[in-house]
């Protein structure tokens, strides 16, 4: 039987399979379940740079109401329950709960105050931390480099604020990814998380509005982190996790082969249930022994850039063959 035990960020993981930050993570008993059925971690739902924002403006707001903060006065409000004190209690039930890690995540876009909340949430018993740098630059005044520069201080400023492992979520939409990811690494990251999925908004023609849209993530989208995975692989030292995509035991293997440490899912759950989990555990372990192979260790990174005898597989050389031969 294929040992799967794996190290993420200097953590130790049961198996490669991480429940990604989704509305599944949101709840100790979802992570219960998950636990239950071979999840190796767990990644807490996000705390949005936004949440902390506004908390620091109500505190500040409830501080300065001076004479008006007695209860009978005509101004006062009893402080309301915010997202970051939930956000910790959750840390901490799911800490008691769980023996395998609990990584947190912050969703931000922009260096700031709230960076010191990290410290809070490494003290609430979090095993890591996993920064979601989510932002569409629209601004046509703000160039790359300032954008990368802002993302940067944002990793600096968390690394330095705890001592747990800090993993870096990152989207593919950098001019030079490459090189981007390895500025991120020199900066401290223990993992890159490839890749998080930008809200892509619809228009209503009923309302003749704008709508926010959300969709589960398709089999077809996993070819992406895959290919970056690979190209990645043996050329940064932080840790790389997959996710987008996965819906099965063939695609964690994918991403395995291309070089992923751990592969997070959450559409494939959503879409049909967290003992899904076991059923894809099972399809790997039953792979890695067909094959031969004594550890999921062992199939990491066989076939990554750096591995195959065809490096430009996975870059524009293929891609010239491919249409090419297709006549496309």
């Amino acid at each position: 039987m294929a040992d799967l035990a794996t190290e993420y960020m200097g953590l130790k993981l049961p198996t490669p399979l991480v429940l990604a930050s989704s509305a599944l993570s949101n709840r100790v008993d979802n992570l219960e379940m998950a636990e239950g059925h071979g999840a190796g971690a767990v990644v807490l739902r996000s705390l949005f740079e936004e949440q902390l924002e506004a908390a620091g403006t109500a505190l500040d707001e409830e501080l300065s109401r001076g004479a008006e903060s007695s209860p009978e006065a005509r101004t006062y409000f009893p402080p309301q329950r915010v997202g970051p004190h939930e956000y910790l209690s959750l840390v901490e039930r799911a800490k008691k709960a769980l023996e395998i890690p609990v990584i947190a995540s912050l969703n931000c876009c922009a260096p700031g105050s709230w960076t010191e909340y990290a410290r809070d949430i490494e003290q609430a018993g979090a095993d890591a931390l996993e920064v979601n740098l989510y932002s569409v630059e629209a601004d046509p005044q703000v160039s790359s480099a300032e954008v990368e520069a802002r993302y940067l201080e944002i990793v600096h400023a968390v690394r330095a604020a705890v001592r747990v492992p800090v993993a870096v979520k990152l989207s593919p939409y950098f001019t030079s990814l490459a090189h981007f990811a390895t500025r991120v690494d020199a900066a401290g990251a223990n993992g890159l998380v490839l890749f998080n999925r930008f809200m892509q908004p619809d228009i209503s023609l009923e309302k003749m509005a704008a709508l926010p849209t959300m969709t589960l993530s398709a089999p077809s989208e996993a070819l992406l982190p895959l290919r970056w995975i690979a190209m990645l692989h043996g050329r940064v030292k932080a840790h790389l996790a997959a996710t987008t995509g996965v819906y099965d035991a063939p695609g964690v293997l994918k991403q395995v082969l291309a070089g992923a440490q751990v592969v997070q899912l959450a559409s494939a759950l959503v879409k049909s249930g967290i003992p899904q989990l076991g059923k894809i555990l099972q399809g790997v372990e039953d792979w890695l022994d067909k094959r031969g192979l004594g550890s999921v260790d062992a199939a990491r990174g066989a076939l990554s850039q750096r591995a195959v005898q065809d490096p430009g597989a996975y870059e524009r050389a293929q891609y010239v063959h491919l249409i090419l031969s297709q006549n496309i």
